[in-house]
């Protein structure tokens, strides 16, 4: 299985043949520049098709700018060539109740589900995605 990964101001984008994992980093603020910088990386699994996609918060809460949870970030970044489907796994009560009132006013183009924990996330991705 071929490995690779960009390193973002607010995480890190691990390509694999089947599937793309993004671990947000401890300690980071989430900002529009920061997430535009990781979604410009995520276009790079296009050439291997749509992959399934896990992204991992931190242990800790994650820290947000305002202005990041009220932008629309897959209007201007689509990412249905790129992503089958995105399993978010956020670790805590605060950053699951962030991501999903997140979602509730920018829903995900794709299949989209939050989990508290990595292995309920990957039996999702699994039967979401074959």
């Amino acid at each position: 299985m071929a490995h690779d990964h960009i390193d973002t101001p607010v995480a890190t984008v691990e390509y694999g043949d089947e599937l793309v994992v993004v671990r947000f980093k401890a300690g980071v603020t989430l900002t529009v520049s920061g997430i535009v910088a990781l979604l410009t990386a995520r276009k790079r699994s296009v050439d291997r098709g749509p992959l399934p996609v896990l992204v991992l918060f931190p242990d800790d809460e994650m820290d947000f700018d305002l202005s990041m949870i009220t932008t629309d970030h897959y209007k201007d970044h689509p990412v249905e060539g790129h992503s089958k489907a995105l399993a978010w796994v956020t670790r805590n009560a605060h950053n699951d109740r962030f991501a999903r009132l997140y979602f509730t006013y920018f829903p995900s183009p794709v299949p989209s589900a939050v989990f508290l924990e990595e292995a309920e996330a990957r039996v999702w991705l699994r039967q979401v995605c074959g």
